[in-house]
């Protein structure tokens, strides 16, 4: 991607004073906004999924609907930093939120569980179009100096949705249904979009040629998102027909993700290939736990969708304080030991999460896990952006956005695919608390691996 030379907000050699300019202000304030949003619609969904699944009465699909919009999100976000290097980010920004928009409408009026994922996965390709222009936009105004600050304010954007989305999407359920928390979304949408005009305008469309690589990366990012979906999906199905979708699901991801990802980041090669390489098990232990909490405080231990909704709080608020931590380092050296650190944080806090499942253990010790877990992803989360954009020439941020989201999407959408067919063989055999067992576990497997990984990053990232 060339920089936008044509924009005030050019980074020059002085930039290394502390002051922000107009551009880095309204650039803070617009993707704030944005995240902000995105922050409410995936929190609040985490919280009632396990009532739309019952209400649908489709209780085998939960782990389909929880995880096909993150599942498209990754096939989006493979062609949207070509996107935006081609058509520039503004143009691609638009779309992501026309989609976003249409897929809120379809889950909102979803008569069977098959329309609502059909929604959740048109809303995830709108999802990951909005989320890489604005790592392109950082990549282009904010100076090195202020990155950190911006990644930290994006983790932070996801404390106010946290404090009061997940109880007001638990009230809302209770009080008039699940729909209304798909049906709010769209009219919020339009106000971090208009939130965002001001940048918007100083990006203005390119006319660049797609080239023929772009049909090669559709059809990765196409055989990426389906062969995930055919893995969650065959979570729903049994016997033969359940090891068929399973093997050609992991197949396809195998064959797609690994060219889609730079080179050595399956193998954990020492620099930015082990960046990436932890980012997406870090988000995929995450989510792995994340996204059964809410079920198994309803289910096994009988608590409301308001009340499960404190463990998302939790999480969430202390994700933004461990984001803050990176902004007060100064050192490289330092900087790159915090993703090893927040990686073992996040093992510690699973532990307690595992057993959760028995209903003789009090909710509140696995919360505390919860909270160290979410301390250590935001410790790792945020200085991961940092140190991927600060290894990658500005012309290629573009897609090292696009290795970000893709990591943070695949984590989570292989991880809840694998878990959806452990869950499909495990859950006949087992009743009570037992048969969700092998969710937490799984997450707390993916947690150590990611140990290991971010014990790879060195000082000299490779390109």
């Amino acid at each position: 991607m060339e920089t936008n030379r044509e924009t005030p907000a050019q980074i020059t050699k002085g930039d290394a004073v502390a002051r922000w300019s107009r551009d880095e202000k309204v650039l803070l304030a617009g993707s704030i906004v944005l995240i902000t949003l995105a922050a409410f619609e995936a929190l609040a969904a985490m919280t009632i999924m396990p009532n739309v699944v019952a209400d649908l009465g489709s209780d085998t699909w939960f782990a389909v609907a929880s995880g096909a919009a993150i599942a498209m999100q990754l096939a989006s976000t493979v062609i949207a930093g070509p996107l935006c290097d081609a058509r520039g980010p503004r143009k691609v920004l638009l779309w992501g939120a026309a989609l976003f928009v249409v897929g809120l409408a379809l889950c909102t009026f979803a008569g069977h569980i098959a329309l609502f994922v059909i929604g959740r996965m048109i809303q995830g390709l709108g999802g990951g179009l909005v989320m890489v222009p604005i790592y392109v936009f950082v990549g282009s105004i904010a100076s090195p100096r202020h990155r950190p600050t911006f990644f930290a304010a994006f983790s932070m954007a996801w404390v106010f949705p946290s404090l009061v989305g997940p109880a007001i999407a638990g009230w809302v359920t209770a009080t008039w249904g699940w729909r209304w928390v798909f049906g709010v979304v769209p009219f919020i949408a339009a106000v971090g979009l208009a939130a965002m005009v001001p940048v918007l305008r100083r990006f203005p469309s390119r006319q660049g040629a797609v080239e023929g690589s772009m049909r090669h990366l559709a059809a990765l990012a196409a055989g990426a998102g389906g062969s995930v979906v055919l893995v969650q999906f065959a979570g729903t199905l049994s016997g033969w027909a359940l090891v068929a979708a399973t093997v050609l699901g992991l197949a396809g991801c195998a064959m797609t993700l690994k060219r889609l990802v730079p080179d050595g980041t399956f193998t954990l090669r020492p620099g930015i290939a082990s960046i990436i390489a932890t980012r997406a098990l870090v988000m995929g232990g995450l989510s792995g736990a994340e996204v059964f909490l809410p079920l198994v405080l309803q289910r096994v231990h009988l608590w409301s969708a308001s009340h499960a909704s404190l463990a998302v709080t939790i999480g969430s608020i202390t994700w933004a304080i461990g984001s803050a931590i990176p902004t007060r380092v100064n050192t490289q050296a330092t900087r790159e030991r915090l993703p090893l650190v927040g990686a073992s944080l996040m093992v510690v806090g699973v532990l307690p999460v595992c057993f959760l499942v028995l209903k003789g253990l009090p909710p509140v010790v696995a919360l505390v896990g919860w909270s160290i877990t979410g301390l250590g992803i935001g410790m790792v989360h945020s200085t991961l952006s940092d140190l991927t954009l600060g290894s990658i020439d500005p012309s290629e941020h573009g897609r090292a956005s696009s290795w970000l989201q893709i990591a943070d999407n695949a984590g989570g959408a292989v991880e809840l695919a694998i878990v959806s067919v452990v869950l499909a063989v495990w859950m006949p055999a087992f009743e009570g608390g037992i048969q969700y067992v092998p969710a937490p576990v799984i997450a707390l497997g993916v947690c150590l691996l990611a140990v290991f990984a971010s014990s790879r990053i060195r000082s000299k990232q490779a390109r």
